[in-house]
């Protein structure tokens, strides 16, 4: 918490301890009862989070509060209870951040370029796609603190008269150009290089070169792997403490840094380029050119020119917004994902059009923030062409038809004394016979209520039992969602927690061999627990 204030100012601590006593009090209550209210509803929408911006207001670490209180709930200590709180804390955690955090862009991006640190942008992009985690610009600062000391350290035993071995790291806000002579900027480079690379042993990513975590810079910072774009950030932060600037080169299919090693030569021949994803290697303009897909790129002068910060973060977005199309449908949070870059990105360029539709088409999806729909379409009609503005309108239309017809729907309760084939019960963890996947049973269905055209795909009339035998809503350990037939569903001798994002949606604790239905859930199925109990006893011995 300590590390959310300035370090340049003084507070009267007695008084921030009260505010934040009883604002904590209030987001555990308030968190507590959100199962009851949203329970039946596929997501949370922003009305929900009314209250939660309400003790934002009128304090100047509210937000940080709320954030501490939600932290603290998410990580308790204890990952297999309190599931159902840790679920909806994580939900009022993503919208508080964002609260936060769009405040914090637009204070960012209202500076002029020059202004704009590449590390701070890297630092809010990361809080902003990972609200449960505790990120701070003073906490990634603090590392590339460390790793810039251990490079003029090695620069003072190479060259103990070097000026950036003098005194202590710089401040990067301060320094707009290269300290140095050229020749002094290559010999910190190198050093930066051999610390990076050999000392610290950061390395491109590329077994898994589009996983996530390799655009946020904590988590590069963490595993030392990365992407070209996130390595460059640490690069040249690193880099900037010692003197030397490197600029950003939205270079196409490979991001690249530049530094000014020949002030005096052509423009063609002025900067040195590096390739961070390979060691650091040094380039000319001729070997960047090997870097482009044969025949995709005509060669111009301006895939050389440096990146301002907004074009760097646009692009990182870029990357997770592809990332979370390709994942889309395979499991787990992959929506939220593409939802959050969607929302971030749209923060960096508000006007543009595919991301507001893709992110349009997200909500109407999962049936939240229906106004902003309609208004972020709207302010778009006025500006597109005849065949998007009909597909515009329909959007609209669509959106404000779910806006006047949102139904409360009710809990359907199921009596398996009405449905003496069910053999299951809801919280039971199971291994299928054909797929062998683990899961946890979060529903049942007396016969398959599947369309015809699932069960086709499915090959479900290929079973012995057909459709009409009980299947089983299951959430399975890979973070997808599926229905099963009772006769592929198997008793586990190893059972184990199921990783989905779901899991505290239906379930308040893991109990090392089954889950504890919450209070909705069991509401839902008030004869299951019984069932439950008795199959733990007979199965585990429990």
């Amino acid at each position: 918490m300590l590390a959310k204030y300035s370090r340049k100012v003084s507070y009267l601590w007695k008084e921030e301890y009260r505010k934040r006593h009883l604002i904590g009090k209030r987001v555990k209550e308030k968190v507590r009862s959100m199962s009851q209210e949203y329970f039946n509803k596929e997501e949370v929408s922003k009305e929900g989070f009314e209250i939660f911006e309400a003790l934002m207001q009128g304090n100047e670490h509210g937000a940080s509060f709320i954030i501490d209180e939600l932290m603290t709930i998410v990580h308790d200590g204890n990952s297999s209870k309190n599931l159902t709180e840790k679920y909806y804390a994580e939900k009022v955690l993503r919208f508080i951040q964002q609260q936060r955090l769009k405040k914090e862009w637009g204070n960012f991006l209202s500076q002029p370029p020059s202004r704009q640190s590449l590390e701070k942008g890297a630092v809010l992009l990361a809080q902003w796609c990972q609200p449960t985690v505790d990120i701070t610009i003073n906490g990634v600062s603090d590392q590339l603190d460390v790793i810039a000391t251990k490079v003029q350290k090695l620069l003072s035993e190479r060259f103990k008269d070097h000026p950036a071995c003098k005194g202590e790291l710089l401040d990067v806000t301060e320094v707009q150009s290269s300290r140095w002579e050229p020749v002094q900027c290559k010999m910190v480079l190198e050093a930066v290089n051999y610390v990076l690379y050999q000392e610290l042993e950061f390395h491109g990513n590329s077994d898994d070169y589009y996983l996530p975590d390799n655009s946020y810079i904590n988590r590069v910072l963490e595993t030392k792997t990365g992407i070209p774009i996130s390595l460059a950030v640490v690069y040249c932060s690193v880099a900037l403490r010692l003197g030397v600037v490197c600029e950003p080169v939205n270079f196409p299919s490979h991001f690249l840094l530049r530094w000014l090693q020949n002030p005096n030569l052509p423009e063609e021949q002025q900067y040195t380029y590096i390739d961070v994803f390979h060691e650091g290697r040094f380039m000319d303009e001729n070997q960047c050119t090997n870097l482009l897909p044969y025949n995709t790129y005509t060669i111009n002068r301006h895939v050389f020119d440096p990146a301002m910060p907004l074009m760097v973060f646009e692009r990182m977005m870029r990357n997770l917004i592809n990332i979370g199309r390709q994942v889309l449908g395979h499991g787990g949070d992959s929506l939220l994902m593409l939802r959050t870059a969607l929302e971030l990105f749209l923060i960096l360029r508000p006007d543009d059009l595919e991301m507001t539709l893709l992110l349009s088409r997200v909500y109407l999806n999962i049936g939240i923030n229906l106004s902003d729909v309609v208004d972020m379409l709207k302010r778009l009609a006025t500006s597109v062409g005849p065949q998007q503005s009909s597909l515009i309108t329909y959007l609209i239309m669509l959106a404000e038809e779910r806006q006047n017809s949102e139904p409360q729907e009710k809990v359907k309760i199921k009596l398996r004394s009405e449905f003496p084939r069910v053999k299951h019960a809801v919280g039971m963890i199971m291994k299928h016979k054909k797929y062998h996947y683990t899961c946890v049973i979060y529903g049942w269905d007396n016969k398959c209520e599947a369309t015809f055209e699932w069960m086709n795909q499915m090959g479900v009339h290929k079973l012995p039992l057909g459709p009409d035998q009980p299947f089983y809503n299951v959430l399975v350990e890979d973070g997808s969602n599926r229905y099963a037939a009772q006769e592929n569903l198997l008793t586990t001798e190893e059972p184990c927690k199921i990783t989905h994002p779901e899991v505290g949606k239906y379930f308040c604790d893991f109990r090392d061999t089954y889950y504890l239905p919450n209070k909705e859930k069991l509401d839902q199925y008030p004869e299951d627990l019984p069932v439950l109990d008795s199959y733990v006893r007979d199965t585990y011995g429990n």
